[in-house]
């Protein structure tokens, strides 16, 4: 099998078993690996509907199809159904830990049950061994990761869980090393059910490829245009920690829960890559686990935490979200925030999003002192620091918070029109609004719901038809699940070129473009069955009261959603009304297990079976 390790290890955390598979060839010839995996692994094996934080749900974690083979092919893959939104969900994650996998002798892992008491995975030499973690449960990210190398390998990659995890916070995220975030759907609170403290990989891949000689000419030829192209200059500078500069100029920033998507210079520049600088350290105080695996852009930062012994790797997101979401500009707090969320495995974009959606109750007057414990205006930034830890500990007014702002307005019973998310998924720091208004399209049809990371389209005028923006978006969508599915980091630009020569040379597969970007149409028509089958049938009923009602917003209307919707449907080959797949379009797909679903979506939305 050129190009892959070859094998797939199943672990039943309920047995305490362990069995190793070989990769089947309908996975690799319907979805070539990392996010593909995750999507045709979990819709073969799970339900729409299955409890996320029960034994039944399960984990993928997949190396990318280039894992080790082409630059920045670091990134891995990890996906469960999500206990927010309760559909598949996947995160990407970087550095080493997808190179090691393949190292140790696996393209991916599937994890089942549920173990009775901590453990954890060590992963080495083609083995998986289930180890007792209740030394490290209860320990920081950082904390466990370190103890977890003392027991199996200095080197090793660790991806782990913190307090927030083990509490089973709905708005727990997975860390790798202690620093790279796979945020995003809750899969930390997913390891913590299955009492998975951490997983532990080592080794040195040697996989067998198809034309040795033309991969390595391929790798030194990109990685030299990608290490020098002016695309990649503001990454290799910043790396993203200059996007609030970018999206409060654009009018389509986070600031003050989303009711001040433009600012000013002065206000932007303090939170960005530029107020930074004077901060970041190189090597050898810079980590070798954050330098970015084979990786020849590295945007990864490396940032002194003022006033504190402690560094911090920074990203855009984070700055958007833990900063000018909830109207904090001061830097030295913003950074200490980061560090804390990272420490706790908190996803920073859905913590900082429910906690600006309670400052604008508390704003509004609809949240008092009394029921906070403590005041909770915009820029209070103690008062973020003391969430972040109440929230992963479920304490107190954190505790409402905990499982993020959609079931925050559940649990209150208001403030529904203040809060901003889609499918339960916390908006981004990216509003679609002016320019980027065509962004709500990408986020209502998303596998996951609101992510960023889904399709961008090209910059428009605030007053082109939404329906126009469809087509760019859905050309980006495709390029961005393909790279996923390959393990490659999206800030590296490849072209779709080069995606199918490095495929080619790895593997000996003879593959188009049209070949490749019909992985992500499986995962978008898995997606979209899914989406019926667990309540999310009408896009536009979830687009937030804030993007429809405020002056600030995009002002959206219901019959621009509907026909923009209508256009992403035809042009995957839909339903027009109903934006589901005929049975014949998923035969041709190679989808046949998915037909079933496909019935009971189409029965539920008084289709019939035809």
């Amino acid at each position: 099998m050129l190009g892959y390790a070859g094998r797939i290890a199943r672990v039943d955390l309920t047995r305490g078993s362990v069995k190793v598979e070989e990769v089947p060839g309908w996975l690799i010839d319907l979805f070539i690996g990392g996010k593909g995996f995750v999507y045709g692994l979990l819709s073969r094996e799970l339900s729409p509907g299955v409890d996320a934080l029960s034994p039944g749900n399960k984990i993928v974690i997949a190396a990318g199809a280039l894992a080790g083979l082409a630059p920045a092919a670091s990134k891995t893959i990890v996906g469960a159904v999500s206990p927010l939104s309760g559909l598949i969900h996947d995160t990407s994650v970087g550095e080493w830990f997808s190179y090691f996998l393949r190292g140790a002798g696996f393209d991916a892992l599937i994890i089942e049950g549920a173990s009775k008491e901590p453990v954890y995975l060590w992963v080495h030499d083609g083995m998986v061994e289930i180890r007792d973690a209740s030394r490290v449960w209860g320990k920081s990210t950082r904390d466990a990761v370190k103890l977890i190398r003392e027991e199996t390998n200095r080197a090793a990659s660790v991806m782990v869980i913190g307090p927030a995890g083990e509490n089973m916070v709905k708005i727990a995220n997975v860390m790798v090393d202690g620093e790279r975030a796979g945020g995003r759907g809750g899969l930390g609170a997913v390891f913590g059910a299955k009492g998975l403290k951490a997983v532990s990989v080592y080794g040195i891949p040697r996989i067998e490829v198809a034309d040795r000689d033309r991969l390595r000419r391929l790798f030194l030829e990109v990685y030299e245009r990608f290490r020098t192209t002016y695309e990649a200059a503001e990454h290799r500078e910043y790396g993203t920690n200059n996007g609030l500069v970018i999206s409060g100029t654009l009018g389509v920033s986070p600031a003050y829960n989303y009711g001040k998507p433009k600012l000013s210079e002065e206000e932007s520049h303090k939170l960005s890559g530029y107020a930074i600088k004077e901060l970041e350290v190189g090597f050898p105080g810079k980590p070798i686990k954050i330098v970015g695996s084979l990786c020849p852009v590295k945007c990864s930062r490396w940032v002194r935490i003022p006033g504190e012994d402690d560094f911090v790797k920074p990203e855009y997101e984070k700055w958007g979200l833990l900063g000018a979401a909830v109207g904090v500009f001061d830097k030295a707090l913003v950074l200490k925030a980061m560090r804390l969320a990272d420490d706790l495995g908190l996803d920073a974009i859905g913590a900082g999003n429910a906690i600006a959606w309670a400052m604008d109750l508390y704003e509004h007057g609809l949240l008092s002192r009394g029921e906070v414990g403590f005041e909770l205006r915009f820029g209070n930034g103690d008062a973020v620091l003391r969430l972040l830890e109440d929230m992963a500990h479920r304490r107190g007014f954190g505790a409402v918070l905990a499982d993020g702002v959609a079931n925050a307005v559940k649990r209150l019973g208001k403030g529904s029109e203040f809060a901003v998310h889609i499918k339960n998924i916390a908006l981004p720091a990216w509003y679609p609004n002016g320019p980027l208004r065509g962004l709500v399209i990408s986020y209502l049809t998303a596998d996951v719901g609101a992510s960023h990371l889904r399709g961008w389209p090209e910059m428009h005028s605030e007053d082109t038809p939404l329906r126009d923006t469809v087509s760019s978006m859905i050309n980006d969508r495709d390029h961005k699940a393909v790279m996923d599915s390959m393990g490659l980091c999206v800030f590296n630009p490849y072209k779709w070129e080069d995606l199918v020569n490095f495929y080619e040379a790895a593997t000996g597969r003879h593959v188009s473009r049209d070949d490749l970007a019909r992985v992500s149409v499986r995962i978008d028509t898995i997606a979209r069955v899914w989406h019926v089958l667990t309540g999310h049938v009408d896009p536009w009923s979830e687009v937030p009261y804030k993007m429809i009602n405020d002056p600030n917003g995009p002002r959206l209307g219901r019959e621009e959603v509907v026909e923009a919707l209508r256009e992403f449907y035809r042009l995957r080959g839909w339903d027009l009304e109903t934006g589901l797949p005929s049975v014949e379009y998923l035969r041709g797909l190679g989808l046949d297990w998915l037909v079933p679903l496909r019935n009971k979506a189409a029965e539920y939305l008084g289709q019939g079976k035809a």
